[in-house]
Order: structure tokens, then C-alpha cells, then sequence
């Protein structure tokens, strides 16, 4: 199975790569400091890959979500949400429009 991106991300997808972003510049961990992280936690992810899951062409399964989380200390629903760090959103844009900044979309009500 190809670990490429087929169609565009979801919400879900987007929230994870934009929080995995954050959190590793945050923390100014390099991708090479987050491989070897994952790889202690059993869950080896290249640095390759973790650059395309960066910039949204590889999508993050299951298995990567979890370890993801348990690298950075958060619940895989953490990394599922809107990041709230956005200056203009706050991870919550009006139901039905996009965030051009953090490209969260608001759900309806």
C-alpha cells in the first residue's frame, strides 16, 4: 500500500499535520530528533515521511497518530483538532467558511 496522499486531506488529516508541525517547531525538535523519539516508541517513521506528512503528502494513519501522541505527550484527539494557536480562527472559524491561515473549516450547526 502506497503511503502517498490520495486526494487532498481531510479536516482531520489537516488538523494532524498542522498540529505535528507546530509541535515540533515549538519544541524545536528537528525531524531527525522525532524519528529517533518514534522509533523508541515503536513506531519507526522516517524522516522523509515525516517531512511529507509536514507538508500534507503522506497522510498519517492509525498506528503514526498514536505514536505522534505519545511522542509529544498529547492524546491522539488532541492532535485531531483544530489548532487553537491560530491568530485569526483561534480553531473555530464561522460554520460553513474557511480559515485562510490555518485552513481550518468551520462546521455547521
Amino acid at each position: 500500500m502506497s503511503e502517498t496522499v490520495r486526494g487532498p486531506l481531510g479536516a482531520a488529516g489537516n488538523n494532524v499535520r498542522r498540529n505535528v508541525r507546530r509541535l515540533r517547531e515549538e519544541r524545536r525538535w528537528s525531524y531527525r530528533e522525532v524519528e529517533e523519539r518514534l522509533s523508541r516508541a515503536g513506531r519507526a517513521i522516517p524522516v522523509l515521511a515525516l517531512s511529507a506528512i509536514d507538508s500534507g503528502e503522506r497522510r498519517v494513519d492509525v498506528d503514526d497518530l498514536v505514536a505522534l501522541a505519545a511522542v509529544f505527550d498529547l492524546s491522539p484527539q488532541q492532535l485531531l483538532e483544530p489548532p487553537a494557536d491560530c491568530r485569526t480562527c483561534h480553531g473555530a472559524p464561522p460554520p460553513g467558511f474557511l480559515c485562510l491561515e490555518c485552513e481550518t473549516t468551520g462546521l455547521p450547526t
